[in-house]
């Protein structure tokens, strides 16, 4: 039977929680008004209650979550009003972006409070729902979605993933050198430093073709570490040019990998 057949049944579109979307919409709404709590409170904002490193970004780096705050929201809104994710896994990709945006919620607060440890689990949490996002996100679609969601989806999850996968290992790397590491020693941090580079390597590497803000925020934040760094020590600045060319050689051979998929089809 020709799938243009009158009595072929349309495909059926991936149930979506309603109720759930428009606490997906509270919760993002959450994330951006908690930054207010450390001034209203007297408490410390995220960047200063870590531990200057060698492999902190710059500050104006940090500047890059009011993007993402706003498109949270800009995103969470149209979910609800199309009623759909743009994915083939609503109910999936809406539980990871509302643990996502009441984590980031509750990171302020914890931040604010300057309890060491706590920060860097709650990102953690965060980074591990936004990288099953970016999977959601990459691999499905709701092919009875507008594209400009689907779009819209994979760019807010691929930016904010991207930047949680770069925050998680410096919020870690804050606290150990907050605790027994030296701030001033390479060696660790360098280790650090390689570790995030491999993990957002291996994530552009899979997802990279639909998601290429993933990688272009991974750089944003290595460009960042070389700005500060630059002039204090070479070896950082090396390792993250390098992180950088691996990062771009992962999003070149994941949009040839997508485009020889593609032409298979044909």
């Amino acid at each position: 039977m020709s799938e243009h057949s009158p009595n072929a049944s349309p495909a059926r579109r991936p149930d979506v929680s309603r109720p759930l979307l428009a606490v997906v919409v509270l919760a993002s709404i959450l994330q951006a008004a908690a930054p207010v709590v450390p001034y209203a409170g007297g408490g410390a904002q995220p960047n200063e209650s870590t531990t200057d490193l060698l492999i902190t970004p710059a500050g104006y780096t940090f500047s890059l979550w009011g993007l993402i705050y706003a498109l949270s929201i800009v995103t969470a809104v149209a979910m609800l009003w199309k009623r759909s994710t743009g994915t083939g896994q609503p109910m999936r990709l809406s539980i990871d972006l509302l643990v996502a945006f009441v984590g980031a919620a509750v990171w302020i607060g914890v931040s604010a409070a300057e309890w060491p440890w706590v920060t860097s689990v709650v990102l953690t949490v965060m980074t591990v729902a936004l990288l099953d996002a970016a999977r959601i996100a990459a691999t499905t679609a709701d092919h009875g979605a507008p594209t400009w969601l689907t779009v819209l989806t994979r760019s807010t999850v691929g930016i904010y993933a991207a930047w949680a996968t770069a925050a998680v290992f410096q919020n870690w790397a804050s606290d150990i050198g907050a605790s027994f590491g030296d701030p001033g020693e390479q060696w660790w941090q360098i280790a650090v430093l390689i570790l995030a580079v491999l993990i957002g390597t291996a994530v552009t590497a899979l997802y990279g073709a639909q998601l290429p803000l993933y990688p272009v925020t991974l750089v944003w934040a290595l460009v960042g570490i070389i700005v500060t760094a630059w002039g204090e020590t070479a070896t950082v600045v090396g390792t993250c040019i390098a992180g950088i060319v691996v990062v771009l050689a992962a999003l070149g051979w994941s949009l040839a990998h997508d485009r020889r998929g593609s032409s298979s089809w044909r």
